[in-house]
């Protein structure tokens, strides 16, 4: 699909998220006309990754998990990775905290 004719529309509409889409959407409606081409190619890379490389290891790993009820090793939980995530969750939970008070 990279050599697919991108628009503002197909490439927001191959961002995985409704933030991403939103985020894209605002990017390219407030950048500056100097500095729009740059807002827009730094998307298409994004939404060119998302569907050339991302989509693809998802696919594959929930065909292994439909095939066999587990996931790739890759993506198993291991004891370091689930610190890691409770890390960056109280770290989540500070930052809102922090919005609240201010």
């Amino acid at each position: 699909m990279s050599g697919h004719d991108w628009s503002i529309d197909t490439i927001v509409h191959a961002l995985p998220s409704p933030d991403m889409r939103q985020q894209a959407l605002r990017e390219v409606h407030l950048a500056p006309l100097d500095q729009l081409q740059e807002v827009v190619a730094r998307w298409r890379a994004v939404a060119v990754r998302w569907v050339e490389v991302e989509t693809p290891r998802i696919e594959e790993a929930r065909a292994l998990h439909t095939a066999t009820g587990r996931l790739p090793v890759e993506h198993e939980e291991t004891a370091e990775s689930a610190d890691r995530f409770d890390a960056w969750r109280q770290q989540m939970e500070q930052l809102r905290q922090q919005r609240g008070a201010a």
